[in-house]
């Protein structure tokens, strides 16, 4: 992978449009032969609209109380699938799979057909039907008590815009450990945006009703975080565990986002001043690091799975 590596080395942090689809290509020869003995499941309905829809790999084997991964792509809050090629993201599926986790790939809504908080609203509704559904045999017999939510890019702020609800006053108030999560998962999460970005402008503008800061501001992660009561048990770093994740080469508006949630986390968390899981992946960039995942790079991987394992002992 030395060529894939000195491409990214080549580019830096610039990450324009289409870009993505040069780094899936230049991945895809790389993942490793899919395990014929992971059964995929795919196209499960999890909501009303044609995007609530969900593929679930499950480990070969009977064991039962299967640790869980609801996995979210990214792609700007425009663009993305759960398959987006053959390969891609069934190298998520099958990777975690393999390591016998019952893997959830999910597809959810876009711009311009949805706008806030409805992104967020549809990881209520998967992780709703992971909680009736992931514990029969069907599905794996996965544990509704070891559910770990995985998000990248935009992927990573829906599941945060889902679990930081009560940091808006103007949206439902629930329990937001209910259904039961172990820990999340944030890769390249965009905790704030860049809006002089014109793509990012224009998202920005429709799903938040306005591109001015004090308008979308509050209703990002950072300002969702900061707008948490006192008593929110997501402030506790003991019941709901933060893996933050960024690359090496990660793009300026990602790399201000991170440390944005990292000091507002750092300000608010209990036990007091705690940090996050966070953890910097060298060598790769914005996307590369997921697409990663599934080829002999085993990095990414290995760091996430070491963050599950950590999440469990928690649950014991």
């Amino acid at each position: 992978m030395d060529a894939v590596y000195a491409t990214i080395l080549e580019d830096g942090c610039k990450f324009l449009p289409g870009d993505e689809n040069k780094w899936r290509e230049l991945f895809e020869p790389h993942y490793l032969e899919f395990s014929k003995d992971i059964e995929v499941v795919k196209d499960q309905v999890y909501g009303p609209n044609d995007r609530n829809a969900l593929d679930v790999y499950i480990p070969a084997g009977e064991a039962t109380n299967r640790t869980v991964m609801m996995y979210v792509h990214g792609g700007g809050f425009h663009s993305g699938d759960k398959r987006w090629s053959e390969k891609c993201y069934a190298n998520i599926g099958y990777t975690f799979a393999a390591q016998g986790i019952v893997t959830v790939v999910i597809n959810h809504r876009l711009v311009p057909n949805i706008v806030y908080p409805e992104g967020a609203e549809d990881i209520q509704l998967a992780r709703e039907w992971i909680h009736s559904n992931i514990g029969s045999h069907k599905f794996g017999n996965g544990d509704i008590n070891k559910v770990i939510l995985f998000g990248h890019s935009s992927g990573a702020a829906h599941i945060a815009m889902n679990l930081y609800a009560a940091g808006d006053p103007e949206r439902v108030s629930r329990d937001p450990l209910n259904p039961p999560v172990a820990g999340a998962i944030y890769i390249d999460p965009p905790c704030w945006y860049d809006r002089r970005k014109p793509k990012r402008q224009e998202v920005i503008r429709h799903y938040y009703g306005s591109d001015a800061e004090e308008v979308w501001g509050p209703k990002s992660v950072v300002g969702l975080f900061n707008g948490l009561p006192d008593d929110s048990p997501l402030l506790d770093s003991t019941i709901l565990p933060i893996y933050l994740g960024a690359s090496e080469y990660e793009v300026p508006e990602t790399s201000e986002a991170v440390v944005r949630f990292l000091n507002a986390y750092r300000a608010r968390s209990k036990p007091a001043g705690t940090l996050p899981f966070f953890h910097v992946l060298p060598k790769h960039n914005h996307v590369s690091d997921v697409l990663s995942i599934g080829t002999p790079d085993t990095e990414q991987r290995d760091v996430v799975l070491k963050f599950i394992a950590r999440c469990l002992e928690n649950r014991k």
